[in-house]
């Protein structure tokens, strides 16, 4: 199974046997991301380099140090303030 169908759990069970590298999880999930984002037009925002920048970095991380959701993939709504990345008018005091 390509890595971005997995389920958050599946992934992080994969993380701690070594079956799967967060920088893995984020290559399929770009790559899924690429074949069907013309049609679909679901990111508003997405930093490819940053993405693999942090994989590289959770990966860097010993186990021992990992928490439950290490490396889980995440999208946020761009209605919600995230610092650094653009939004959609959460609210009329940001007009």
């Amino acid at each position: 199974m390509e890595p971005c169908f997995l389920t958050a759990s599946q992934a992080a069970k994969l993380y701690e046997a070594g079956e799967l590298t967060v920088t893995e999880l984020a290559i399929s999930t770009l790559g899924r991301i690429k074949a069907r984002d013309d049609s679909v037009r679901g990111w508003a925002y997405l930093d490819e380099e940053l993405v693999m920048k942090r994989a590289r970095d959770l990966d860097s991380i010993p186990k021992a140090a990992r928490g439950p959701l290490h490396g889980v993939t995440i999208a946020v709504k761009d209605v919600i303030y995230t610092k650094g990345m653009s939004t959609c008018l959460p609210s009329p005091i940001d007009c």
